[in-house]
């Protein structure tokens, strides 16, 4: 294969620091903003970039070491898909993180680590250049701050924010409705490219061949055929070699997460076993049955948004894809946090953010694995005759509760949103909007504790 990535990469990566350190205080210099506000958000986005390598500095985690592993590889010219199942994505990621992988070289320590958590905290920097042009300055300060941001892209350094940023600028090309074709098309590229790097938006081109705003429906299947096709059309480089073309039908196209794992997979484990959907939907081609479930509701209600005129229908698409995803994992948190920041005056948004934080705070993925590690050598618990640490029984207790929690938080500010349309905000005191969020996390909590508790009653273990 390709052997000199790394170095392109890397040489990439380094003209790409300044030119989004200029693109953001060039970005921020036409709005109308009092100068101590301009003062304050760039600040926040100086705070932001170095708490985030600080906290990479600090060790890292399973993904971190599928990276460097995915650089090794690049590193030696070999096929990526030919030689791990540890990478189910198109090549962009693999490409940069080839680049940290020169820029940090053999050594010992959290330097590769640092590389890629600076890397998408100027990512996060330029989201937040967006949040302060097209929505608010507030928003853009909520982004920044929030401990979401700085426990995902610092010490777990996921890239959900570079797809979201690449979906981000698709949407802003045509937000307005009937672009010119230029933008139509440039919008296009965007959301493929996003496609590429992580296919979280998967679904986004099919809504959009609804949304008549994009211009006629030849235009908007034409929209949905650039994005599909680009993430489809990067796979043919390797599509030749058969180890490689076996590793992207397995691996990416193939993926299958822990369907189950999250809030609408405990709701129905209320009822029936999750895995019995399989066999009741197995005429449907492909997947399991929860995830053509979802599937399904993903696109009836995209179909429904667009019927009922929701302007902001990419941040309505990354809050549903979150709430009713059928699969969780910590690292998920980043995706609704664009939309939280962006409706930063709902407390459902701020209940979302409390806890997704302790959902990573507590989980051995983050720094959670840091925190507990000192108690877990201390000594087991007994819980049904079965030791157990600490950092265990959170994991498997605590951590699940307070993402399908933050899941439940979510939907319930896609919903609010939904209704509040073309109607005024309702002013509520904060000690209302404290309570209101305390019940909601503990609502939507309350599924995985009546999960955890039948599996301890039934097998006295906390295994999940």
């Amino acid at each position: 294969m390709i052997v000199w990535i790394p170095t392109a990469a890397a040489t990439a990566e380094i003209i790409f620091f300044p030119l989004a350190a200029a693109a953001a205080i060039f970005g921020l210099r036409p709005l109308h903003l009092e100068s101590h506000k301009k003062r304050m958000l760039l600040g926040a986005m100086v705070f932001s970039v170095l708490a985030k390598i600080a906290l990479a500095s600090l060790g890292h985690n399973y993904d971190v070491d599928s990276a460097r592993l995915i650089s090794d590889i690049l590193a030696q010219g070999k096929s990526v898909y030919a030689n791990t199942s540890r990478y189910n994505y198109g090549p962009i990621w693999a490409w940069l993180i080839a680049g940290f992988g020169r820029l940090a070289g053999p050594g010992a320590g959290e330097s590769f680590h640092m590389w890629m958590a600076a890397f998408l905290a100027m990512i996060d920097v330029l989201i937040a250049v967006a949040i302060a042009r097209v929505y608010s300055w507030a928003g853009a300060m909520v982004f920044l701050l929030s401990p979401i941001g700085l426990l995902i892209t610092g010490f777990h350094s996921q890239f959900d924010n570079l797809a979201v940023l690449m979906g981000l600028l698709a949407w802003l090309q045509i937000r307005n409705g009937q672009p010119k074709r230029a933008a139509l098309i440039l919008s296009a590229v965007c959301l493929g490219v996003s496609l590429i790097v992580k296919h979280i938006l998967f679904l986004f081109p099919i809504w959009l061949v609804f949304w008549t705003p994009l211009g006629k429906l030849r235009y908007r299947i034409l929209y949905a055929a650039i994005a599909y096709g680009l993430f489809a059309g990067v796979f043919l480089v390797w599509w030749s070699d058969p180890a490689s073309r076996d590793g992207i039908v397995k691996n990416v196209f193939g993926y299958k997460s822990a369907y189950g794992m999250s809030w609408l997979g405990y709701v129905i484990e209320l009822f029936l076993p999750v895995h019995s959907l399989d066999s009741l939907l197995s005429w449907i081609p492909g997947g399991s049955g929860l995830k053509t479930l979802w599937m399904g509701l993903m696109a009836l209600m995209g179909a429904t948004l667009v019927r009922k005129g929701v302007r902001e229908l990419y941040l309505f698409y990354l809050m549903l894809l979150y709430a009713s995803s059928p699969a969780m994992a910590t690292q998920y948190v980043a995706i609704p946090m664009l939309a939280a920041a962006v409706f930063y005056p709902a407390w459902e948004g701020w209940a979302f953010v409390a806890a997704a934080t302790f959902a990573n705070l507590l989980a051995k993925s983050n720094v959670g694995y840091l925190l507990f590690q000192a108690i877990s050598r201390s000594g087991l618990m007994l819980v049904r005759g079965h030791p157990y640490n600490l950092s265990d029984l959170l994991d498997v207790s605590a951590v699940p509760f307070f993402l399908a929690a933050s899941q439940f938080c979510v939907g319930a500010l896609f919903l609010k949103q939904w209704r509040q349309i073309g109607k005024p905000a309702v002013t509520i005191p904060l000690w209302i909007k404290m309570r209101q969020a305390a019940i909601l996390i503990a609502a939507g909590g309350l599924p995985v504790v009546v999960s955890v508790v039948r599996k301890t009653m039934t097998y006295g273990s906390l295994g999940r």
